[in-house]
């Protein structure tokens, strides 16, 4: 099991909930949330017309990826209600199969996690009580 939260995206117009896994493995320089190129279609990205093509590193080697110059916003759903409304660098992994939330981006949303092998997280704000199970 892992850690996924639902998360809403919202770029230009457009918002959509979405699934997505919280990877510590994830390193950034500040919030960043890569998509999927399908999630990028759905947003009205794909393909992008302004871009910088950057290598990445990840779990399966060197990726092209693609950063667009976008007004970008992600939220934590909680409890039905949106929280935290942070600005993310947007990143289009045409490899990816579910959008991947980095290790800066985890701290801005509030996000503590209490196991990964178990999907368990709280909320910042949250009780210590408090123990939330993995977005299905």
């Amino acid at each position: 099991m892992a850690v996924r939260v639902k998360i809403r995206l919202c770029v230009r117009d457009r918002c959509i909930v979405l699934r997505a896994l919280v990877n510590s493995g994830y390193e950034s320089s500040e919030p960043e949330l890569a998509i999927p190129q399908k999630t990028a279609e759905e947003l009205g990205l794909w393909p992008p017309q302004e871009f910088a093509l950057e290598e990445a590193y990840t779990a399966g080697g060197m990726a092209s990826v693609y950063v667009v110059n976008e007004d970008a916003r992600v939220s934590l759903v909680l409890n039905n209600h949106y929280v935290e409304n942070v600005k993310v660098r947007l990143v289009i992994n045409p490899y990816l199969d579910e959008p991947l939330i980095s290790d800066h981006l985890i701290d801005a949303l509030g996000i503590i996690v209490i196991s990964f092998g178990q999907g368990l997280w709280r909320h910042r704000s949250d009780p210590k009580d408090v123990v939330r199970e993995s977005a299905l």
